[in-house]
């Protein structure tokens, strides 16, 4: 039922199946000045990145994430030191070996105990997850796919494909650097809620789960204003003008005829937020690729966080196939801030940043009235590629009862995909101890409803009508109408 029930329940199922319990290292609460001077944290490394296989901290993860080459180098660890870990490494490629004379793309699952081992090969890179989370295998693949167009993000997949050719055993990183580590691991934080202190890394990690952004809710005036500001950039070579309130989608802008694949947008948004020097710089110039747009060739984002208009949490990146309009797109970003400071539709935007976008509360008064058997829900609208979800009211506020609530959506998203595709209406209900979770899928739309424990099928119907014409009379201030030059 999840992996966070009672704590009793939980070792008594341990127990059961002969898991051995690991003692916790204590957790040290010291400030960094008085932390030894050989001690990770002070020299700027997190304590995690001390730990080693023997670690008691690095055994009790749930979920651990790897990258090697096929040489058997280490490339990426979510925990740990990776030259410590580099004899699991070897035992890794060792186990990997045994798929890849398979030849394809199809994501190999190893079972041991209750830990789940992912195997997902591209090429000479290869990517393991260890998790024992009770995740279902398709989402977990997914995570891995994820972390791999990021790596692909970073260094094209040419240049990968290119420095493993002239040599096998290449060390990756010394090209990934401190920056790109950073970067996936602040995707593969994000993809897991590891940070829930707030609303917005939850909603983060909904989005790797349905593949799809988070949109800010704004009015249609503030809409219309934005879209003004955007459309009024104009650069022959300009590919894509995206706006962001921390990790809500606010709109983006694209030539007619070239697509901006959500994927490639999370990845962007993952960049952004993963590195506090993109908000402390005036303008950051960097080549990135995008690999749904063009795996083998970088394109240049602009990217400024728009403190100097009292916006410090609003991101524009502008997107180019150019490497020197480092200045005049600049100027552009100045116009736009300029356009959407002078019309108050910057500040709406801060304050969509720095709150969520509704409470569950707003759905259940009138005139929909929605039984307050519904406690939260995820609609998300496959005809758009975004999704909504309200903030979090109780029994949702605590870390181990929001991250539930994502091992319940992403169980229950699994399960309904798995009911037979002739089906034009999928439904789905699955009670847990703690709540019920009921899925709605159709053509246009998917809606998952976390609910009372007692709640029946019956009424979770009827709610779900009743949300659906919720959305519909909001759905101008819910989702984005993307723009086009």
């Amino acid at each position: 039922n999840g992996d966070h029930g009672g704590e009793r329940s939980r070792e008594e199922r341990e127990k059961e199946e002969g898991v051995v319990e690991i003692a916790a290292a204590p957790l040290l609460s010291r400030s960094e000045e008085d932390l030894p001077d050989n001690d990770p944290r002070k020299m700027g490394v997190p304590a995690h990145r001390s730990e080693d296989s023997e670690s008691p901290r690095w055994r009790r993860r749930k979920k651990h994430m790897f990258i090697v080459s096929s040489a058997g180098k280490p490339i990426f660890t979510r925990y740990g030191d990776e030259d410590a870990l580099n004899p699991m490494f070897g035992v890794m490629c060792t186990l990997v070996s045994f798929f890849v004379e398979d030849q394809d793309d199809m994501p190999r699952v190893v079972l041991a105990g209750d830990h789940k081992i992912v195997f997902l090969i591209r090429g000479p890179v290869y990517l393991i997850m260890v998790s024992r989370t009770q995740e279902p295998t398709a989402h977990l693949a997914r995570q891995l796919q994820f972390v791999y167009t990021q790596l692909v993000s970073i260094l094209t997949r040419k240049g990968l494909e290119r420095v493993f050719k002239k040599r096998s055993n290449f060390d990756l990183r010394n090209l990934l650097g401190a920056s790109g580590e950073q970067v996936l691991s602040n995707l593969v934080g994000a993809m897991d809620a590891h940070k829930l202190s707030s609303n917005l890394p939850l909603h983060s990690a909904i989005s790797f789960v349905f593949g799809a952004p988070h949109c800010a809710r704004l009015s249609l005036s503030v809409r219309s204003q934005v879209n003004k500001a955007l459309l009024s950039v104009q650069s022959p070579n300009l590919i894509y003008a995206i706006l962001l309130a921390r990790t809500q989608l606010v709109q983006f802008v694209r030539p007619r005829k070239t697509a901006l694949w959500a994927e490639d947008l999370l990845l962007v948004v993952n960049l952004v937020n993963s590195s506090s020097s993109f908000r402390e710089s005036e303008g950051t110039w960097t080549p990135l690729c995008l690999p749904l747009y063009s795996p083998d060739a970088n394109v240049f984002a602009y990217i400024c966080f728009l403190h100097k208009h009292q916006a410090p949490d609003v991101c524009l990146v502008l997107v180019t196939s150019s490497d020197d309009e480092f200045f005049s797109l600049a100027e552009s970003k100045d116009k736009i801030a300029d356009v959407l400071h002078n019309s108050g539709a910057l500040a709406r935007i801060q304050d969509a940043a720095n709150h969520p976008p509704f409470l569950v509360e707003e759905v259940q008064a009138a005139p929909f009235s929605i039984s307050k058997e519904l406690l939260h829900f995820v609609y998300f609208s496959t005809s758009m590629n975004q999704f909504i979800a309200p903030g979090f009211s109780p029994p949702f506020w605590s870390r181990q009862a929001k991250q539930r609530l994502l091992r319940q959506y992403q169980a229950v998203s699994h399960w309904v995909h798995r009911q037979q595709a002739r089906v034009q209406h999928k439904v789905l209900l699955v009670n847990w101890e703690t709540e019920a979770v009921f899925a709605w899928v159709d053509r246009d739309c998917e809606l998952y409803l976390a609910l009372d424990p007692l709640t029946t099928r019956a009424s979770a119907l009827a709610i779900c009508n009743r949300l659906l014409r919720w959305v519909r009379a909001q759905e101008a201030t819910l989702f984005i109408t993307p723009q086009m030059w």
